[in-house]
């Protein structure tokens, strides 16, 4: 049995209320994307994170597209899908071109994009990690965007 625990991730708490945030999901998986999206939205609330706002996409291969349609009006994006992996050659391809082109987002916008895609061998790997992967993304979220709201490294 795969240990699904929460990984601790510490930094300062402070208050983030002028921040606008998009969580950007797939409605593939929806049961699970809501798990994940509840716990990431109570954690960024217990930040202080006032102006969440969130769209809906029908898979991961258009979380990139919507975020980069969306990511001028807000300070960060949170991209939350689930790719499980079938019998075909897809996962992979699917999963790495999520990666890829979220990252590229983020790179071309200089602004935080968090892959929040969870990439199981099946659907009870998936519902075990999403009941804690939302608050671990929405904690990274935030500290991407003290990383990138800071003037120069130091």
């Amino acid at each position: 049995m795969t240990d699904f625990s929460k990984t601790e991730i510490n930094f300062d708490k402070k208050d983030y209320t002028n921040y606008r945030v998009l969580i950007v999901s797939t409605s593939w998986n929806r049961e699970i994307i809501d798990i994940m999206q509840e716990d990431a939205i109570s954690e960024l609330k217990g930040f202080n994170v006032n102006h969440i706002d969130s769209v809906e996409v029908p898979g991961a291969f258009e979380l990139s597209q919507a975020a980069e349609k969306f990511i001028s009006s807000y300070d960060a994006v949170l991209a939350l899908g689930v790719i499980i992996k079938g019998e075909t050659y897809h996962f992979e391809v699917l999963a790495h071109e999520t990666a890829r082109s979220l990252s590229q987002v983020s790179i071309s916008n200089k602004k935080p994009v968090i892959f929040g895609v969870l990439t199981t061998n099946n659907e009870l790997q998936a519902k075990q990690r999403a009941e804690i992967k939302g608050s671990e993304y929405a904690k990274s979220l935030l500290m991407m965007i003290d990383l990138f709201s800071k003037d120069a490294a130091g």
